[in-house]
């Protein structure tokens, strides 16, 4: 059974379920800044990442299939778990001081409740990005736009920015149930130590973070925490800030939750 279970995409190594970390589960959209967010964090000694991206759903073949954003994914929790915590273990015997993971898979907020249920010890904290950068960045990151017709990108930043608003209304309904603290990439970049004072994680690991840290995100050079809004803005052409901003002008009262509001 194990083995046809892993063949399908959900492995169940073994671990020691009496050892367990505290694991700090971001929930944000994807191309919002959650990388130099997790970067930062993970700065401190008593911190880790379960892979490199800090998503761990890459761990688990099945979790990252292309359905993951789906509300109705058959998940298998106890592979999961196994997963991660052997992981952790693993990382554990080679740093010892090591109690707190960071974990930022953005599809987390599809199924973050029962998820997060699979662990003793959790805490939240919800990140958001202005909705013209984000489609800026994920359009440059994921297509080949300079080699798009106009209405062609108009397309996909029009749908770009539905799944900003559905993302976005999924993140504020957590924010409410759950009570978890909200940050944006704006206010990370302009305080990073504001950002931290709002983590609820065991004793001096906050103050262990190192609030000066150089990060690396995807093909930038280290560098200290620089807002990268306004390179990303510079990217689209009038009419597709316009196109953008059609498509959000119905969800105003979302983007304000936030601290983002229309051009003009």
């Amino acid at each position: 059974m194990n083995t046809i279970r892993a063949a399908l995409g959900w492995p169940r190594p073994r671990y020691d379920d009496s050892d367990q970390p505290h694991f700090l589960f971001i929930i944000t959209p994807p191309y919002s800044g959650s990388t130099a967010l997790s970067e930062l964090l993970n700065s401190s000694h008593r911190t880790m990442i379960l892979e490199p991206r800090a998503e761990g759903q890459w761990l688990v073949p099945g979790l990252c299939e292309r359905d993951r954003w789906s509300d109705g994914k058959r998940v298998d929790y106890a592979s999961v778990k196994a997963v991660w915590l052997r992981k952790y273990q693993e990382i554990k015997r080679l740093t010892q001081c090591v109690d707190v993971v960071i974990e930022k898979s953005p599809p987390n907020m599809m199924r973050l409740e029962v998820l997060a249920s699979q662990f003793r010890h959790v805490s939240f904290l919800a990140n958001n990005r202005d909705p013209f950068a984000n489609c800026a960045s994920i359009l440059y990151r994921r297509y080949a736009p300079d080699k798009l017709d106009a209405d062609t990108r108009q397309a996909i930043l029009g749908q770009l920015a539905q799944d900003w608003v559905v993302r976005s209304e999924r993140i504020h309904d957590l924010i409410g149930r759950l009570g978890i603290p909200l940050v944006t990439y704006e206010t990370f970049c302009a305080s990073p130590a504001a950002v931290v004072g709002k983590l609820c994680l065991p004793a001096g690991v906050s103050q262990s973070i190192n609030l000066q840290a150089c990060v690396k995100v995807k093909d930038y050079a280290a560098q200290p925490i620089i807002n990268q809004n306004a390179h990303q803005l510079a990217r689209l052409a009038h009419g597709e800030v316009d196109h953008i901003s059609r498509m959000l002008r119905p969800h105003a009262d979302l983007l304000a939750v936030f601290g983002y509001h229309l051009p003009g």
